[in-house]
């Protein structure tokens, strides 16, 4: 081997050497903006699992207060009747003649009505029933969406009770809004259920937000769930603001926002992006400026 001959395989093997630390170098960097995309999209369920936790604490307080009140009432009521019972109980005893027996219950009668009693009570007793029930129902739905955000294991799902849940979750947020739901009869299909709880959150409020100004046509957002090609295909569509093909571009891409500074992470539709992705799904946009926008993830049925 000639001395040049000695210098170019020298220079190759440099060359090859740089070329694998570079390579190195980059898979290194991918796998750490990996790592910050997981926790950036983290990050975005937290926040919208304490946005969720606030609503609902501020939907329970109402009707818990109200529950609280009538309990204390039931305090008055309590006492009538627990004298009642005592008086009973002295008769049934033999401490009581019959005549005394009337008498303390005439007595006690005139002072408390009992048939206001009797009528009051019954009407309190089921209105605390349900006021309850509907603090139950609110923490509830809460801990559905919380416990499917511990566990990340694909199960079999109907998407339209997802769907539901979700809207129950979310009602103080879109209570401006008209949601109109269009559910047909779809397969259960298998999927991460806290992604798709999220999918779900995100895009609801994305369509939300997208009417935030809209005064004069209010917020309609319509939510369709069909199957179609062998996907379960979930579409929410607004009358917004809609969107230049500018945005549309980049409605995707980490940060990417619209918003003013501070009232959003740009990561919503980042996430949703990452989920149908996870799912090995695809996602269709279609928007027009001062009409509104249409978002159509389909998730593939597995066979």
């Amino acid at each position: 081997m000639n001395e040049v001959e000695s210098n170019l395989e020298s220079a190759l093997i440099d060359e090859q050497a740089k070329r694998k630390q570079l390579e190195k170098q980059i898979s290194e960097k991918e796998a750490e903006l990996a790592r910050y995309k997981k926790m950036l999209v983290q990050s975005t369920k937290m926040a919208t699992l304490g946005t969720l936790s606030v609503d609902a604490a501020s939907e329970i307080n109402t009707p818990l207060l109200k529950a609280i009140g009538t309990v204390d009432s039931f305090n008055y009521s309590s006492q009538i009747i627990t004298s009642v019972l005592n008086i009973s109980e002295q008769y049934l005893n033999g401490e009581l003649k019959e005549s005394q027996f009337k008498h303390e219950l005439d007595l006690l009668n005139l002072q408390h009505p009992f048939a206001w009693i009797s009528n009051d009570l019954s009407p309190r007793i089921k209105e605390s029933a349900s006021t309850l029930k509907q603090v139950n129902y609110c923490v509830q739905n809460l801990l559905n969406f919380m416990d499917s955000n511990e566990h990340h294991a694909m199960q079999l799902v109907n998407m339209a009770d997802v769907a539901n849940n979700i809207l129950r979750l979310l009602e103080s947020q879109l209570k401006l809004c008209a949601v109109n739901t269009h559910f047909e009869n779809t397969s259960p299909i298998y999927c991460n259920l806290a992604s798709t709880n999220q999918l779900f959150v995100n895009l609801l409020l994305n369509a939300r937000d997208a009417c935030e100004h809209n005064d004069t046509k209010g917020c309609i957002v319509d939510v369709s769930i069909f199957e179609k090609d062998n996907y379960i295909c979930v579409e929410i569509k607004d009358n917004g603001c809609g969107m230049s093909n500018q945005v549309q571009e980049q409605m995707f891409d980490p940060f990417f926002t619209t918003k003013e500074v501070g009232k959003n992470s740009g990561m919503g539709l980042t996430l949703v992006h990452s989920i149908v992705q996870e799912h090995a799904g695809k996602i269709q946009v279609n928007s027009i400026i001062e009409t509104g926008t249409s978002i159509l993830c389909s998730l593939p049925l597995k066979e």
